[in-house]
């Protein structure tokens, strides 16, 4: 059971926030399609190299305070994917070195936004999970609830480090 929970399932939330990320990748701009998010990451060896960041990231994000919540962790690591891929798709494009760190104003509403998410979805789960445990008449559905929550949740954080990254396109 632990490489189940410590190597498998990781590896299948990278898995599902790729396809997220691959969803809002066109954000970026116009010309931008899925397709082309997905051409990159098969590129070469980049899909390898893009998994085994994000999975050794989320590994070092637990020794940091608060990072290592998925409320942070899942945006922080959808962020990451998108730099990833945007940086092998465009760095050869642009005139100038793309900047993967937003201004501060940017930055201090991605955080005021977590903070907020923290906060609603601490209590919010807890509710739900036990709502749907007293519903389907089992129990420990608070793990299942509370990341299907940070996955959504996570959206706007990625729309706006979009947004931010294809103001440099």
């Amino acid at each position: 059971m632990w490489i189940l929970e410590h190597v498998i399932c990781p590896i299948m939330r990278i898995l599902a926030l790729l396809i997220i990320v691959s969803l809002i990748y066109p954000n970026l701009s116009p010309d931008t399609t899925v397709a082309d998010y997905w051409s990159v990451l098969v590129h070469e060896q980049n899909f390898n190299h893009a998994i085994n960041i994000l999975f050794f990231g989320s590994l070092l994000l637990a020794f940091i305070p608060f990072a290592g919540h998925p409320v942070f962790a899942l945006p922080l690591q959808g962020c990451l994917s998108i730099a990833l891929v945007f940086n092998w798709q465009y760095s050869t494009v642009l005139e100038r070195a793309p900047q993967f760190i937003p201004p501060t104003t940017d930055l201090m509403k991605i955080v005021l936004y977590l903070i907020t998410a923290y906060f609603a979805t601490s209590k919010s789960s807890v509710l739900l999970s036990r709502w749907i445990d007293k519903k389907l008449v089992i129990s420990g559905s608070i793990r299942l609830v509370s990341d299907s929550i940070y996955l959504v949740l996570q959206i706007p954080v990625i729309l706006m480090y979009c947004a931010f990254l294809g103001k440099q396109l």
